[in-house]
């Protein structure tokens, strides 16, 4: 191998592990929905119940809910891996599903431009690309549309045959049923068909393939109520998510640093795009398509930060493809190349070291002891009814079911009011609990103790100073409390934990 290409394999691969460091991290089971998809895909697999496909099987609040499971085939897929390799093996397909992603996006930027200006680029998307570093579904929704994104601009550049394509509607089968965010597929074919408007054959041809995608967005459980999901999900929401909330408003109400990387990332898109009209360089349409909608998906909702990223890349490399050092010698380039993307990763770094300080935290499987909380309640024989917060449904659904938790994190999955006139209203107002737990008769609160809202902040507060329950555990994320009862009293007696010994969000 010669010096050159082994400098352009080094330069390569760089950023490449420098993205793995950050993506692959131990799982917390806590706080994310990854328990709940387990659960899903163990119930599937071992075919002891499809109702999960349809009703809210998990919570004994609503059990009869309809429900819409869209994400179903992630939770087999999930399973499956995790019961042959454990939760470190699952850990790791993340990271080489989230790489060979990147792969993807990485390829056409070089092929588009150059290896240098792709590796620049990367470089200073990395933050926001690492926004969602978490083991979820729209992990393959990220995948796919980087399929579909690299097919279709190997097909528009003449570089595959158009018999591949047939490859998308069959793709779009898998895709509707792992994720809701499938529409991306017609999205991204749709992209390319209208940049071959005055192409009559690759427009009928195009025309065809998004038809065909089309059709098999209908090939999932709830059939046209499925493929018509992503236009009415948000319509039975009433929980303010934060991953759903615009970049406007949480600068309005919160520091979030990933909000600066973005509009860092978003300032560089915008002026790749005025390099590329001053230099008058051809731009293909779909580039500009896509800068549009997934700009606005970054915008409106911090979920589509890593996303949006990763349309950036091929985009802003493909801007600056004209952006050249001629009279510069090989030796200047190769310290450019290697001390400009440093520099960017320092700068990067210094505008919140705290940030990527508890950020790069690599590993494998799951974070030590995060099973304890559950152990101490199947060990100890508590009962419920539970009431447990928003957060922490996924983690209790994995490790307690088939015992039914109060709530998890699916706001569809409950009625449109039961957030705003039971959930929240319980945990504010003493009063409203007190009507609540007469009603449910709850035994046991288990509770994630970084719940940050205001209200969950206020509900432990109250408990703490509640004299009919007593913490019996905490540890780093949760803590257990159950009622001051004469069934209790043998826990009471041996795990009681005085009350001035921890803070409630630390």
């Amino acid at each position: 191998m010669t010096k050159s290409r082994l400098y352009q394999l080094g330069l390569g691969i760089i950023p490449f592990l420098l993205y793995s460091l950050v993506v692959t991290t131990q799982i917390n089971l806590v706080p994310v929905d990854l328990g709940r998809h387990l659960r899903n895909g163990a119930l599937l697999v071992q075919a002891k119940n499809f109702a999960v496909l349809k009703e809210n099987l998990y919570s004994f609040t609503y059990s009869d809910f309809p429900f819409l499971n869209h994400h179903w085939g992630s939770g087999v897929a999930f399973y499956l891996i995790q019961k042959l390799a454990g939760f470190k093996g699952l850990s790791f397909f993340f990271t080489l599903l989230s790489l060979a992603t990147l792969g993807l996006f990485f390829d056409v930027a070089r092929k588009t431009s150059s290896l240098v200006r792709a590796v620049w680029v990367l470089i200073l998307i990395i933050p926001v690309l690492v926004s969602r570093s978490e083991i979820r579904p729209e992990a393959f929704s990220a995948f796919f549309s980087g399929l579909f994104f690299w097919l279709l601009w190997h097909y528009h550049q003449q570089k595959i045959k158009p018999q591949w394509l047939f490859l998308l509607p069959i793709l779009e089968v898998f895709w509707v049923n792992l994720h809701i965010y499938f529409f991306l597929g017609p999205v991204v074919i749709g992209g390319f068909l209208l940049s071959n408007l005055r192409q009559r054959r690759a427009l009928g041809f195009l025309a065809l393939i998004l038809f065909l995608s089309g059709l098999a967005c209908f090939l999932n459980p709830a059939g046209f109520k499925g493929a018509l999901y992503p236009l009415n999900i948000f319509n039975g929401y009433s929980y303010p998510l934060f991953e759903n909330q615009s970049v406007w408003f949480l600068d309005k109400v919160v520091q979030y640093p990933l909000n600066l990387y973005f509009k860092i990332v978003f300032a560089l898109l915008i002026l790749s795009w005025i390099y590329a009209l001053i230099k008058r360089s051809n731009f293909a349409i779909y580039y500009l398509l896509f800068t549009i909608f997934f700009s606005y998906l970054g915008w409106t909702a911090v979920r589509n930060f890593a996303l949006f990223a990763l349309f950036a890349l091929p985009i802003i490399t493909a801007n600056l493809q004209n952006l050249h050092f001629k009279n510069l010698g090989s030796e200047v380039k190769i310290f450019l190349s290697l001390s400009v993307p440093t520099l960017a990763l320092f700068l990067l770094f210094i505008l919140n070291p705290s940030y990527w300080i508890t950020k790069i935290r690599p590993g494998l499987g799951l974070m030590a002891n995060n099973a304890q909380a559950a152990d101490f309640f199947k060990k100890n024989q508590l009962r419920g009814p539970i009431f447990n917060n928003y957060d922490n449904g996924g983690y209790l659904i994995y490790y307690l079911y088939p015992e039914k938790v109060f709530v998890d994190n699916r706001p569809e999955a409950y009625p449109s009011d039961f957030f705003q006139k039971t959930y929240i209203p319980m945990q504010e107002d003493n009063k409203k609990w007190q009507e609540e737990d007469q009603k449910y008769h709850f035994e046991t609160i288990f509770f994630y103790r970084h719940d940050l809202t205001p209200w969950g902040q206020q509900f432990l507060v109250n408990r703490i100073g509640d004299g009919a329950w007593v913490p019996v555990y905490v540890d780093d994320w949760s803590i257990i409390f159950v009622k001051r009862t004469e069934k209790n009293k043998e826990i009471i007696k041996n795990f009681e934990l005085p009350k001035g010994m921890f803070s409630i969000s630390k």
